[in-house]
């Protein structure tokens, strides 16, 4: 009996049905597990992938924002300058309207081609010489690019084309690139001469005009501003060398009020203007007064301060 049951144990189908009793929950379980990994791991591929392109759009949107940023600087760059521009522009206009306002008649609206006188001659301030800003177009930081490209005189600027200027202007942005430099060399080589007057007349042609007046160029300014020019309203007689105050009364009562007028008339005719006025005033000489008066008349500055330096008091020395 004992022998049958330990042969019933040994029994190799009731061994085979034990293992597959214990084994088919181990197998059961293993392919369970098996689907949830591969469940849990196609959606660990698939929020990867989501994570990966959402970086990839995120670093998009930063290369976007900062050339956004880059735009946004850049047009906040040109609305300074504009507005620069705009204040400027409103200045000249309400210089020019208090130049109407003020003026008696049409004949004394100021003239900026007649309303410099020079004084006597003298040396540039060394602080002065070569200062690129009296050039219509350019300014201070306009004057640091261009001595950053090694243009830091007037005769360098005087030498250099403007196709060489358009090609440094392109290297700093947009808002240089609109700016155009064609006159440049043709301005500075008349400073570096030191031809004033045809500077001025060629910047006025550049300028902001009106109907009666254009505007001060900057070589103007800068003239006045350094002492090499005196600054008189349109037809003063006390510009011409020998002419105060009081003559100025005398000969405006006489008729003689502009320029013009005291160019044409003979000297002869001014003599008895003055000493009618009495002694003291037949002792001022008027001879070279038509001569300088001609000169201011037609905006001839220099040759105005030549013959002045050869003054005094209206007398050639």
């Amino acid at each position: 009996m004992i022998w049958m049951t330990w042969f019933s144990i040994c029994d190799l189908s009731s061994w085979w049905w034990l293992l597959l009793w214990w084994l088919l929950p181990f197998l059961l379980g293993l392919f369970l597990g098996w689907l949830l990994w591969a469940h849990f791991k196609q959606k660990y591929l698939d929020l990867e992938s989501k994570f990966q392109q959402s970086e990839a759009d995120r670093e998009d949107l930063l290369a976007k924002l900062r050339v956004c940023r880059d735009r946004s600087e850049q047009l906040h760059q040109d609305i300074l300058h504009l507005r620069e521009k705009l204040a400027k522009t409103e200045e000249l206009l309400e210089r020019s309207k208090s130049a109407d306002d003020t003026s008696a008649s049409a004949s004394s609206t100021l003239s900026n081609a007649q309303q410099f006188a020079a004084t006597a001659p003298a040396a540039i301030p060394s602080e002065e010489q070569n200062n690129l800003q009296i050039i219509e177009g350019i300014g201070p930081a306009m004057e640091k690019v261009l001595h950053e490209n090694g243009i830091k005189t007037w005769a360098d600027l005087a030498q250099t084309s403007p196709d060489q200027l358009r090609s440094i202007l392109e290297k700093y942005g947009a808002k240089y690139k609109i700016i155009d430099p064609t006159t440049w060399p043709q301005q500075a080589a008349l400073a570096a001469e030191g031809k004033w007057d045809e500077l001025i007349a060629l910047q006025k042609s550049l300028g902001i005009t009106s109907q009666d007046a254009v505007q001060e160029s900057k070589v103007e300014k800068w003239l006045v501003k350094i002492g090499l020019r005196k600054q008189y309203k349109q037809d003063d007689l006390k510009a011409i060398e020998g002419i105060g105050p009081k003559i100025e009364k005398l000969l405006i009562e006489a008729g003689i009020t502009t320029w013009r007028q005291l160019a044409q008339t003979p000297v002869s005719k001014i003599r008895e203007i003055l000493e009618s006025a009495g002694p003291n005033y037949a002792l001022a000489d008027p001879s070279t007064w038509p001569q300088q008066a001609a000169l201011a008349a037609e905006g001839k500055w220099d040759e105005l301060t030549a013959l002045q330096e050869q003054l005094r008091g209206g007398r050639r020395v």
